[in-house]
């Protein structure tokens, strides 16, 4: 019975420590560059994964560093009751060089978004994009073989 009550008392503590104000609301799970060959595009993603609520309202943002100069590429995603992922994937990039770090900031805001969380990492890429074909090598949803496409 003692080491019941003190399994019990563990498991109480151990739960409230994971839902302390000091855990982060995402943890960062993935990410990188993916060189696409067969429709000629690269982009950057990144995954993060909640790991304690939250609030009502809350959002996460991930901002992209650009590649090729300028203003980063911002998505941002509401909450949801059912979600317990967010899956960023930038459009089409430029200006990819190989053995380069770019930066992703995830951020988590509240309903005024006022920032909560702030996660910087990195994707790498170890690939320059003039490994890319000028033109997609096929086209539409069954990779139809591009009649532009040079050989």
């Amino acid at each position: 019975m003692r080491r019941l009550i003190a399994l019990t008392v563990l498991g109480a503590a151990a739960g409230l420590a994971a839902c302390s104000d000091d855990s982060p609301y995402v943890v960062v799970s993935g990410g990188g560059i993916l060189f696409n060959y067969r429709i000629a595009e690269a982009t950057a993603g990144i995954v993060a994964e909640v790991a304690r609520a939250l609030p009502e309202g809350a959002a996460v943002e991930a901002s992209f560093e650009n590649p090729a100069g300028g203003e980063p590429i911002v998505e941002r995603k509401p909450m949801t009751d059912d979600r317990r992922r967010f899956s960023f994937v930038t459009p089409p990039l430029s200006g990819i060089k190989a053995d380069t770090d770019y930066t992703v900031v995830v951020r988590v805001l509240d309903a005024d978004g006022s920032e909560l969380q702030r996660v910087e990492t990195r994707v790498h890429s170890d690939l320059d994009q003039s490994i890319l074909p000028t033109a997609p090598l096929t086209l539409g949803p069954g990779y139809a073989r591009n009649p532009a496409a040079v050989e």
